[in-house]
């Protein structure tokens, strides 16, 4: 582990996804200065600015240090799963050319929804992905419920997926 990867791994509830994916709770300034240097060069925020651990004028300092920034506050008490899903896809568009940075206050929305990424974006069974999501926390009723609803569309989603595709091969075939 180089010295970057250990000042990484010191921000609460760190989880290396994959080489282009890192989440955790919420980092200090310093913290922020060292996601910039390993090359990350976008933040999605999950949590209010009034959450409990917040960094004040967090938006500006990442601003400063160069990164990109984006808040997508989820409701703790009342997720939403269509905002669930946004984020979800906007993770899977950014990653493909960006090295991004998922956070909330204490890692437990970013890791609800890690657990659907892996399984639907990055293809882990279900045990691991469950594995990884109960490092950091063994998500509530309500968050167990979102997870649901949201894997289900997903589930759907792609089939439809795989429909499609076995449709256009069959038409090859025609």
């Amino acid at each position: 582990m180089n010295e970057f990867e250990q000042e990484l791994s010191q921000i609460p509830n760190f989880q290396f996804i994959h080489e282009h994916l890192f989440t955790s709770g919420q980092p200090s300034l310093e913290q922020f200065q060292h996601i910039k240097e390993y090359g990350i060069d976008t933040v999605i925020n999950l949590a209010f600015n009034d959450a409990e651990p917040h960094l004040a004028g967090e938006d500006k300092i990442c601003a400063e240090l160069g990164l990109n920034y984006i808040q997508v506050p989820i409701l703790w008490e009342t997720p939403a799963d269509d905002q669930c899903l946004f984020v979800l896809d906007l993770i899977a568009h950014l990653v493909q050319e960006k090295m991004i940075w998922v956070h909330c206050a204490k890692n437990m929305r970013v890791s609800s929804l890690m657990y659907l990424y892996r399984q639907y974006f990055m293809n882990i069974d279900m045990p691991t992905a469950q594995e990884l999501l109960h490092q950091i926390w063994e998500p509530n009723e309500t968050w167990t419920g979102l997870i649901h609803a949201v894997g289900l569309q997903l589930q759907g989603r792609k089939a439809t997926e795989d429909l499609q595709h076995s449709l256009m091969n069959a038409d090859q075939f025609f």
